[in-house]
């Protein structure tokens, strides 16, 4: 169920350059994949924010972000006690996406992450466990690959690829397919990213023609996380769908790119 409430920082990090993970008051009863709404509790005016929920444990729950502009700049500079209000679980989570098209219980599966896409894919990640999970990592750079030594703890297998070759393979996400991980081998492949990485992942997929079912967590501009304001249309095969309501979470045989 859905909830608004006020929260408070418990904690800032600064886990890479420009990116932070922040702690708030509060526990949420999430699906892996769904997200929250923030706003800072002296803006009344400012449209909130959506964020993946990175975690929620031991009463706080967590976000995951990178500054890109000034709201996340600002945001960026919370401190312990700082208020803020919240929207939450906000979307379709993974679990209920993969239902939807008879997926249940998978064993082996490829997680596919572009940079801060690692947000939406790490609760999901956490909840199948080590021994289902192998994870594509790729960045422009090292400093794009957050919290690797963390996340490489809950994977069998981590392949990363970077556009510098600073760490791991110098490439993209799509240099690893086929050239050291097929995706034949998996039940289901689960995705997030730019959205540059996303199409040409779909692309991929599509001229393969590779059966493997292929899950995106999409990312679009929203103004209320609660399908009221229809700022968030994502074009599918079977009309428009509203990426806060229907997604985040959409199979790449219904999606159109």
């Amino acid at each position: 169920m859905i909830r608004v409430f006020e929260s408070s920082v418990v904690k800032n990090e600064e886990v890479a350059p420009s990116t932070f993970l922040v702690e708030m008051e509060g526990k949420v009863d999430f699906e892996p994949g769904q997200f929250v709404m923030i706003s800072l509790q002296d803006e009344i005016s400012v449209i909130p924010k959506p964020f993946s929920i990175f975690y929620s444990r031991d009463g706080v729950f967590s976000v995951l972000f990178k500054v890109f502009g000034g709201w996340t700049a600002r945001f960026s500079k919370v401190k312990a006690g700082d208020k803020v209000r919240a929207v939450a679980p906000c979307g379709t989570g993974f679990l209920t996406a993969m239902k939807r098209h008879g997926i249940s219980e998978p064993n082996n599966i490829l997680f596919i992450a572009g940079g801060l896409g690692v947000a939406s894919l790490y609760p999901v990640i956490d909840f199948f466990g080590k021994s289902k999970s192998s994870l594509i990592f790729g960045g422009r750079s090292s400093h794009d690959i957050i919290l690797k030594d963390e996340i490489s703890q809950k994977v069998k297998s981590l392949y990363i690829t970077t556009q510098d070759g600073s760490e791991g393979k110098k490439g993209v996400v799509l240099d690893v397919l086929f050239d050291e991980v097929s995706p034949y081998d998996f039940d289901i492949a689960l995705s997030c990213g730019p959205y540059g990485m996303l199409k040409a992942l779909w692309d991929f997929w599509i001229k393969n023609k590779i059966n493997t079912p292929l899950f995106f967590a999409m990312e679009e501009r929203m103004g209320c996380g609660l399908g009221l304001c229809f700022s968030c249309v994502i074009k599918t095969q079977y009309g428009p769908k509203l990426c806060c309501t229907y997604g985040p979470v959409f199979s790449h045989t219904e999606i159109v790119f």
